[in-house]
């Protein structure tokens, strides 16, 4: 086993202390989970591409779809509930009419979703960003939506724009 340098035990020690400064970065402004962590160190999302997949109509409760990218997916009326999507990313995909009771969407990008009718009851939305999202006639509470990191330009549930 080879011995590190002095200089290497200083590089390896002020490149964690950089990791970790920026994951503290990242919890004081509300993303505490890895998942946005990686993406703002790498640019790149670490989940598996699930881009354009149509998914409409399945039953697939408590998946762990963390990380995903489902941009343009379809799961219209998909049973999604005590799912895991946090960090997701999930723009312009179509959740019209899906369960997603008791799901984490925690740090999701929701942006452009369509979610018309989606069950979102106890869902944890801390962190999601729904910008320009279509919640129409969606159930969720005024206190998930609040937790949110973002509504701008949202259609609320009850058909009304967000600013």
């Amino acid at each position: 086993m080879k011995t590190r340098t002095t200089r290497e035990k200083w590089f390896i020690a002020a490149f964690g202390t950089i990791v970790l400064a920026a994951y503290f970065s990242i919890a004081a402004i509300g993303n505490t989970d890895i998942y946005s962590l990686t993406r703002v160190l790498t640019g790149k999302n670490l989940g598996c591409n699930l881009q354009n997949i149509d998914l409409s109509g399945i039953n697939k409760p408590e998946t762990g779809l963390a990380g995903a990218d489902l941009e343009y997916a379809v799961l219209s009326g998909a049973n999604l509930r005590d799912s895991n999507f946090t960090g997701a990313f999930m723009r312009y995909a179509n959740l019209s009419g899906a369960d997603l009771q008791n799901a984490i969407l925690r740090n999701a990008v929701l942006n452009s979703t369509n979610m018309t009718d989606v069950d979102l009851r106890g869902a944890d939305l801390r962190g999601a960003y729904l910008v320009d999202a279509d919640l129409t006639g969606a159930l969720v509470t005024t206190a998930q939506l609040e937790s949110t990191h973002t509504l701008v330009g949202a259609t609320m549930p009850d058909g009304r724009q967000h600013k």
